[in-house]
């Protein structure tokens, strides 16, 4: 099974790129790699040129489309792509109905704030946020979050890995970081909800 891909299919070079990188990184641990276009002729190029799943994050005013909805047309004909994310500034209460019907999967305005536009696209490429977010740790911050989800004190983790307690100390606050909690209390409730330990 290929991992998916995302394509961001946009014209408007700061936002693309602003986008590009925000989701790049996001999606960087999870090893979902990140694409952009400028027109769909390039886009769908990209897409046929590599082996992968993809999910298309398509803004509809596009140079050379025919329509609003004639790229989610292009892009549904190709095999590989699983769904179709448009992006819009237009009114979303206009345009959406149209969109799901010319095929997409999802309408996201652009007024959208990018935690937003991430989450959305989690669903479609079968990622939880909070699966990306579990991701992001390290081998050893797993395993710290497992002995603090056990009750252990910081001094018992450095005993049993083998480690300094300062070394504890800094996973724990970059674990802290990456899963979005202030302190161990909270770090356990979420690896226990998300059935991470």
């Amino acid at each position: 099974m290929h991992s998916v891909s995302l394509l961001i299919v946009d014209d408007h070079p700061v936002y693309r790129d602003a986008l590009h990188q925000f989701l790049t990184r996001k999606f960087f641990s999870s090893g979902n790699q990140v694409f952009s276009a400028n027109s769909i002729t390039e886009g769908l190029k990209i897409v046929r040129s590599k082996k992968s799943k993809w999910v298309i994050l398509l803004d509809l005013l596009i140079p050379d489309s025919e329509n609003q909805y004639s790229g989610i047309k292009e892009f549904k004909k190709l095999d590989d792509v699983i769904a179709i994310a448009a992006i819009s500034g237009l009114e979303q209460d206009t345009i959406e109905a149209e969109c799901l019907e010319a095929g997409c999967s999802i309408f996201i305005p652009k007024s959208s704030d990018t935690s937003y536009i991430h989450q959305s696209l989690c669903a479609l490429m079968g990622l939880s946020p909070n699966e990306a977010e579990l991701t992001q740790l390290t081998d050893r911050q797993k395993e710290i979050l497992a002995h603090i989800s056990n009750g252990d004190s910081n001094k018992m983790i450095a005993y049993s890995l083998n480690i300094s307690e300062q070394t504890v100390k800094v996973h724990l606050g970059e674990i802290f970081k990456k899963i979005k909690v202030f302190n161990r209390t909270q770090a356990v409730i979420k690896a226990k909800e998300n059935g991470w330990v």
